[in-house]
């Protein structure tokens, strides 16, 4: 048989044998040295530690008491210790060390054999182990992802992760439940684990209540590739989903903005001059009454009564033009919801405007309760402001039985609350149901009958609001009802609302006033002129850029310029920056008129010209004297 000592020395493990009591080195194989990094020593076996350079994995000397000949010594027992580490010049050695007792004829421990193995790399192993570990559980504690497996009878075998939270669960609460108990109800997840279980690898997208998930789901095999179970990795993508939803709608929104302002400008051409020569009908039928009144004879009577048949025929025409025209105006802010030209405003005198207009309308349905604290000013523009207030007052009115008359109620309040301006408008109708309440916001849904409302005021008033950086939302009124709460951010400190005012002009008489008509639609051209001259005007129309451009060259001393802003070939766009280069003083009399600016260039330019645009149908007459004086 081979030599004893020669197999030790062949070994990759260090060997030392010491004799009891006092440790003395009977033996070492050449591993010893290697490892230990110095040859044995005759010193006293408790100097070890400082002899070999032993340390502890704290980086303290390692006590003698923990060596494994010491500890062999107390407890008569095999040993194992791990934790020690030998410096040595070119890098620390992690040991673990096996110690083991030598029996005597008596039974007492003559010997003590320790054998010594080098587990640097494990150690290191252990330690990236343990590093990779540490980041998988901040991952799974703080992104919303679950990682999740069962057993081959679908029992949950992990569950960790905060991605369980919008569940209701924590992590490794699910342990020792089956998919199937918890989610058997819902209409695909038990498909897609019968699906696992058969051996598919996918992904899946699902919907939990609120939550949505997207999860890879992989089988888990055996030695023998028999499947034991599944794994699935699911990210709570929620938030990601509202965001897809929210950039879907609001996509559709600027889609049907383009389609509707294109819509819009279509229809306010032919408008503007149907209602404009409805208005001189009208003035027509006030003159000849006039001549009624000095006429006598036996047809008298009958041409009365056909005059009145005439102003009833006429009031329906107007009256739907008009609502026609508000229509459209309510489509244009798709395509220009928000309004560049913001000064202080008190939203309280805004609240107060609208019930100049409405408020006899309001108390004829239902008692108006008020309570109109004074507030800070908010950065807005007051026009738009009083359509959002005007907006939700009609809506409350609408939204109240007519049966109830006695015990409806309109609710307004203005109040300073932090940092916001806060005006809410209350019913006591049936209320908005909790799932109605984002869709309500959409363009064109309504839940009134048929004939009330358009579907578009709810969305205009988001629009407006969310352009000034506010918000609209809508709650339980506490008595019952609609509560719609409009938050908007309070102006700077020291900022007071103030009123425009228009600059005194020197009066002069209309027949000395020149006004230029540019219009390239013919029909909206001949009434605006036939009102503008009505009203003792000198007209002078155009049919296109190109000859209004000629014209204002020729004629630079006109009073005003009304121009179209879309027209074929040279467009007013156009016409102004030539005049701007050409003829200054000319280019800063022009108006812009537009039926709705729905190309992004017309867009930015009436951006800039807010306050030298008007939008189609308007009063000519009465938006002329208000810029001429």
């Amino acid at each position: 048989m081979m030599d004893l000592a020669s197999i030790l020395d062949d070994l990759p493990v260090a060997v030392w044998v010491g004799k009891v009591p006092d440790g003395a080195t009977v033996y070492t194989n050449r591993a010893f040295e290697r490892i230990l990094g110095t040859p044995v020593a005759s010193s006293r076996l408790g100097d070890a530690p400082h002899t070999y350079r032993i340390f502890g994995r704290d980086g303290r000397p390692y006590p003698f008491e923990r060596l494994p000949f010491a500890r062999v010594l107390t407890t008569g027992q095999p040993v194992m210790v791990d934790d020690m580490v030998a410096r040595r010049p070119e890098g620390d050695i992690n040991i673990r060390c096996f110690g083991s007792p030598v029996l005597g004829e008596g039974g007492a421990i003559t010997h003590v054999i320790v054998a010594f193995l080098d587990i640097t790399g494990e150690v290191a192993a252990q330690v990236e182990r343990n590093r990779v570990e540490a980041h998988l559980r901040f991952a799974c504690d703080h992104a919303p992802i679950a990682i999740w497996t069962t057993d081959a009878d679908g029992v949950i075998t992990m569950s960790e992760g905060a991605g369980l939270a919008a569940l209701g669960f924590k992590s490794g609460q699910l342990v020792g439940q089956k998919v199937l108990d918890i989610f058997g109800a819902h209409p695909t997840i038990p498909g897609y684990i019968r699906r696992g279980l058969a051996g598919d690898s996918f992904w899946y997208t699902v919907a939990v209540g609120e939550a949505v998930y997207h999860t890879w789901m992989n089988p888990l095999r055996g030695p023998a590739g028999e499947i034991v179970g599944l794994t699935a990795l699911s990210h709570d993508i929620s938030e990601l989903h509202k965001l897809q939803q929210t950039t879907i709608r609001n996509d559709r929104v600027m889609a049907l903005g383009t389609l509707a302002a294109s819509v819009a400008h279509e229809i306010n051409n032919p408008l503007a001059y149907v209602l404009a020569q409805a208005e001189r009908v009208d003035a027509e039928v006030d003159a000849l009454e006039g001549l009624l009144e000095k006429m006598d004879g036996p047809e008298l009577p009958a041409a009365r009564a056909a005059l009145g048949r005439l102003r009833d025929g006429l009031a329906p025409v107007r009256s739907g033009t008009a609502r026609i025209a508000s229509i459209t105006r309510d489509l244009r802010t798709f395509s220009r919801p928000e309004d560049t030209s913001l000064c202080p405003v008190d939203l309280r005198s805004v609240v107060l405007s609208v019930l100049k207009l409405v408020g006899k309308e309001v108390e004829a349905r239902a008692r108006l309760v008020v309570d109109l604290r004074q507030t800070r000013p908010v950065m807005g523009n007051e026009g738009r402001l009083v359509q959002v207030v005007l907006n939700l007052v009609v809506n409350a009115i609408q939204a109240l039985p007519v049966e109830s008359t006695g015990a409806n109620q309109v609710h307004l309040r203005t109040a300073d609350e932090g940092a916001e301006v806060v005006l809410e408008v209350a019913d006591s109708g049936p209320g908005v149901p909790a799932a109605d309440r984002e869709r309500v916001f959409e363009p064109f849904f309504s839940t009134k009958e048929i004939g009330k409302g358009t579907g578009l005021g709810l969305f205009v008033c988001r629009n407006i609001v969310q352009g000034l950086s506010g918000d609209v939302q809508i709650i339980d009124r506490p008595a019952g009802g609609a509560l719609f709460r409009v938050t908007l951010p309070a102006a700077p400190a020291g900022t007071a609302a103030r009123a425009e005012t228009m600059p005194a002009k020197k009066a002069m008489a209309a027949a000395e006033r020149h006004v230029v008509l540019i219009e390239d639609d013919s029909m909206v051209a001949r009434a605006l002129t036939l009102q503008l001259r009505a009203a003792g005007y000198r007209v002078t129309a155009m049919g296109d850029g190109k000859e209004g451009l000629e014209l204002l060259r020729s004629q630079p001393d006109v009073d005003l310029v009304f121009c179209d802003l879309m027209m074929t070939g040279m467009t007013g766009m156009d016409l102004a920056e030539a005049l701007a280069a050409e003829a200054p003083q000319v280019a800063a009399k022009m108006v812009f008129m537009t039926g709705g600016a729905f190309l992004p260039r017309a867009r930015e330019f009436v951006a800039r010209h807010l306050d030298r645009t008007v939008d189609k149908p308007f009063n000519i007459v009465a938006e002329t004297q208000r810029r001429l004086g």
